[in-house]
């Protein structure tokens, strides 16, 4: 698997986390935002789900297996199912990402498993 960032479309709007939860929101997807600190990690892990990280500000850095991406302002990735992968935060500043997975029950269930 190689990990590939998409960059942001300004077609869409305004870098903003409203114009990215509307943009997964109309993929289908149930979204979050996040905010972590300089120099957050989080250990490796693995979703039942497919994920999709889209960072509004500030520096990430997804790690699975060999492989690493940083992702910065605008930068999405999208996760399979069942991949390991670590993040940390990169840079003096925090990180302000939304998050989005895929819509419906199933998913709901695997996140309170």
């Amino acid at each position: 698997m190689t990990l590939a960032a998409r960059p942001w479309d300004p077609q869409l709007g305004p870098l903003q986390v409203a114009t990215l939860r509307r943009a997964l929101e109309r993929e289908g997807m149930v979204t979050a935002w996040w905010s972590d600190l300089p120099g957050a990690r989080m250990a490796e892990h693995a979703h039942a789900f497919p994920e999709t990280r889209w960072v509004v500000e500030g520096y990430l850095r997804i790690t699975a297996g060999a492989e690493a991406v940083d992702l910065g302002p605008g930068d999405r990735l999208d996760l399979p199912p069942n991949l390991p992968h670590t993040i940390e935060v990169l840079g003096l500043a925090q990180v302000i990402y939304v998050s989005g997975m895929p819509g419906g029950s199933s998913t709901i269930v695997a996140l309170q498993s």
